[in-house]
């Protein structure tokens, strides 16, 4: 079963003195557009969820482009926003700000969860966890709404303790690495257009 992709762009952006990281161009071409055209290759639905709508509004004939729901509780609000509006029965997720994504990758995490039983599915490179490159089944959608409304810690990592969480394990293979890099400060930019 074919899940719809979405892309997290509600961040602060606040280590990247406020500019918004999903119109960095690599290459000339935004981040946000590249995951755009690459999602459409692989998916018939994209969400991207973001906290400034009309800053989005140009993707809105390719994109559904949706802002958070509950307010304020970082990439798990996006995740519940996404799962909230979608009828597909699985969601891809990503940040806005990975310009690395890989077309093959992406495939292959959507066969391995097809073929397990959980509830959210991830990438796990040795020790470390990738979970902004995550599908959740739609089912857990109680789920993070409770979760959302019942503490203070929002974090990915520990709803995952909360659910039947699936890995994907990849090994400490280093040429996976790029794929899950970030730009999250104007060094890690200079990195990527260098």
């Amino acid at each position: 079963m074919q899940p719809a992709g979405a892309i997290l762009a509600g961040g602060k952006n606040l280590r990247m003195a406020g500019s918004d990281k999903a119109f960095i161009k690599i290459n000339n071409v935004p981040i946000i557009e590249r995951t755009i055209n690459l999602f459409k290759e692989i998916f018939t639905e994209i969400i991207i969820v973001t906290n400034n709508v009309s800053a989005y509004n140009v993707y809105k004939k390719e994109c559904r482009v949706i802002s958070d729901i509950i307010k304020d509780k970082g990439p798990l609000g996006g995740i519940h926003a996404a799962l909230s509006c979608t009828h597909k029965r699985n969601i891809f997720f990503v940040a806005c700000d990975m310009p690395f994504l890989q077309k093959t990758l992406i495939e292959e995490q959507v066969k391995c969860f097809n073929q397990v039983q959980c509830d959210v599915f991830i990438p796990r490179l040795g020790m470390r966890l990738e979970p902004l490159h995550a599908i959740f089944q739609r089912n857990v959608l109680d789920k993070v709404t409770y979760f959302l409304n019942s503490g203070n810690n929002f974090s990915i990592t520990n709803f995952l303790k909360s659910v039947n969480t699936g890995y994907w394990d990849l090994g400490s293979n280093s040429s996976y690495k790029n794929v899950f890099k970030n730009v999250n400060t104007q060094n890690d930019l200079k990195e990527f257009v260098g």
